[in-house]
């Protein structure tokens, strides 16, 4: 789908932008291990330089990206989102590198190394292994509300989410998203071993509709067991408690609501407790959405796969009473089904041509040289521009040319000019560029759109470039970001 995302006009040409791939990895090292000597180990530096060049970002950013003492550093929110929109400015180029110099394809793009993933379900867990082992990457990921993983995807910080939807995938997100199927998720109602209706094989909504209900909100704010009775034709219950999905465990456990389940739910087991079909087989659909300028498709189809398979696993493990009743066995069936379709379909993906390794991937500087060029039309005018002579800045493209192998000028009667492609590569970089700024600086895009039948979300106050004469602190005792654990291997 197209990006909803407003971004603001082509920032000025003379503009450089706030951060490099050194920069990017000196903030994806603190995201993942918090300590400021180590943190600057794996980026190549010494934790003074590590130190200087954090707050030249920060000075350059008009922001606080960390918070840190002398040992300790951590991702500010406004250093997380700009982390994980420098990730996907950075990885655009790439493809673009790929697609209109190399002309390899849009998919010609390596995994990360570490996906950033919120979820809606605490599942995700007992997955990392999966993914670290089968997959080769490591997941970082953080549990909350479907609404607020929608949010936390649409404001730049995570790369992708598993969430569900009561009808449908939702799509209405302020970025540009890919959505993979994960299940087909039909819903069962959990009782107390003594409810009146406890004894039978299947119970209807309407028998249950006096009841204490207990529910999760879903991504547009809607009532999961309201939603439900709605579908079927029937009012909803008076008395719902509407909470998170520990709150809701909690009270089901407790046996002071009823709730509704599913296979993609962690399951609620006490002596007390019973499941029970529904007759009116209500569903909601779980999926996974990625941003496919940073998961390559054949990536998220895999990750999807695996969601998708440990889902069914735990269903069989702990719900193997529920077989007993056909339609529930004949689902299983379908569902494992469709399973080895799409597992066999990410599996014959063609991997993706690997990149050139860092050492001769574009950065800012050498985009800051094209894009000079570009500008002014010739290289005498842009060598003048840049205070370089004329054959000293042809020297400088040319080792860029070297390094990734790809011819970017070409000479004729008028002078030396840039490729065709290349100029179409600088073109799509005007976008990226602004989203880049809209996104990781200005924080324009951390909001649901206005339409959202829930109403608006509340967004955080992001200051701008500049904004402040004062220069970023330091202290940890401002109130730090929620650190993600990164699970997987190292």
């Amino acid at each position: 789908m197209p990006s909803a995302i407003h971004v603001p006009s082509v920032p000025h040409r003379s503009t450089r932008l706030p951060l490099s791939r050194p920069d990017l990895r000196l903030l994806d090292a603190i995201g993942q291990c918090g300590d400021l000597a180590e943190a600057a180990r794996r980026s190549g530096l010494r934790a003074p330089a590590a130190l200087r060049r954090l707050d030249r970002l920060d000075e350059a950013t008009g922001m606080r990206l960390t918070l840190r003492d002398a040992r300790v550093a951590r991702l500010s929110p406004d250093g997380a989102r700009l982390l994980v929109a420098g990730r996907r400015f950075f990885r655009q180029v790439d493809q673009a590198v790929q697609t209109e110099i190399y002309g390899r394809g849009s998919e010609a793009l390596n995994a990360p190394r570490v996906l950033n993933i919120a979820t809606a379900e605490p599942l995700m867990e007992d997955l990392v292994e999966d993914a670290a082992d089968t997959l080769g990457i490591l997941l970082s990921v953080s549990h909350d509300t479907p609404r607020q993983v929608l949010q936390q995807l649409a404001g730049y910080r995570v790369d992708a989410a598993h969430v569900w939807g009561v009808e449908g995938l939702p799509q209405a997100v302020d970025r540009t998203v890919r959505v993979f199927e994960v299940l087909d998720d039909p819903l069962w109602v959990t009782l107390p071993l003594g409810h009146p209706l406890a004894g039978r094989d299947r119970v209807s909504l309407a028998d249950l509709r006096d009841e204490n209900w207990v529910s999760e909100a879903g991504p547009r704010a809607e009532v999961l067991v309201s939603r439900v009775y709605q579908q079927a034709g029937l009012t909803p219950p008076s008395r719902i408690q509407v909470t998170g999905a520990s709150v809701a465990r909690g009270m089901l456990r407790r046996g002071d609501a009823i709730g509704l389940g599913s296979p993609a739910c962690p399951a609620v087991f006490a002596p007390s407790l019973v499941r029970r079909s529904l007759v009116e087989r209500p569903r909601r659909a779980a999926g996974l959405l990625v941003d496919p300028a940073v998961v390559p498709g054949a990536l998220a189809q895999q990750l999807a796969s695996l969601l998708t398979a440990r889902c069914l696993t735990r269903f069989t493990e702990q719900h193997e009473d529920m077989l007993t009743d056909p339609w529930w066995a004949d689902w299983l069936s379908t569902q494992q089904g469709l399973l080895k379709v799409r597992t066999d379909a990410a599996r014959s993906l063609q991997s993706p041509p690997a990149l050139p390794d860092e050492s001769v991937q574009v950065d800012v500087e050498d985009l800051h040289l094209l894009r000079a060029v570009a500008d002014h039309g010739s290289i005498n005018r842009a060598a003048a521009v840049l205070s370089i002579s004329q054959s000293a800045l042809t020297r400088r493209i040319h080792r860029l040319e070297l390094r990734l192998g790809a011819r970017l000028l070409v000479r004729s009667s008028r002078g030396t000019d840039l490729t065709v492609p290349t100029r179409q590569f600088l073109s799509r970089l005007a976008c990226f560029e602004s989203e880049l700024l809209a996104v990781g600086i200005t924080g324009t895009a951390d909001r649901l759109p206005s339409g959202d039948p829930g109403g608006p979300l509340p967004s955080r106050a992001h200051r701008s470039p500049r904004a402040s004469g004062s220069r970023p602190g330091r202290s940890l005792s401002e109130r730090p970001a929620a650190r993600q654990a990164v699970a997987g291997r190292n």
